[in-house]
């Protein structure tokens, strides 16, 4: 019975020094996991990507003012963000589901259920920031 107390003894402090030593875990600067390129990029894949989205979420809607709406917001979310320098093309999915989402060459995507939802240009704003990265 004493040996097995020790093992408790032991196995308890080991579990307390790892504890203590990850608490004081330095982990550096935070590193982003991708980074969208300057360009968006007309690959073959991409192409193949961007027209299966189109085919699912109902294909492109076309409005002129909520296209130069939606540009103007990204524009001035890249130029306030670290990174003025990357490139970002929208498309409005003609689709009533909510949501938003992004392709790692840039590609944006909005349905028009989210921009329905949407009360102003800066509830745009936040979802594009967090699709942006």
């Amino acid at each position: 019975m004493r040996g097995f107390a020790t093992l408790a003894v032991l196995v308890l402090a080991f579990l307390l020094v790892g504890c203590e030593a990850a608490t004081r875990l330095d982990l550096g600067e935070r590193v982003p996991l991708r980074e969208p390129p300057k360009h968006t990029a007309e690959t073959g894949p991409a192409v193949r990507e961007h027209q299966r989205i189109l085919a699912a979420y109902g294909g492109a809607y076309r409005d002129a003012r909520l296209e130069g709406l939606i540009g103007q917001t990204v524009e001035r979310l890249v130029a306030a963000s670290e990174k003025p320098d990357l490139h970002y093309k929208v498309t409005i999915l003609n689709s009533p589901s909510v949501n938003a989402f992004a392709l790692p060459n840039g590609q944006l995507y909005v349905t028009r259920g989210l921009l329905a939802l949407a009360n102003d240009t800066s509830e745009l704003a936040s979802v594009l920031a967090h699709e942006m990265g």
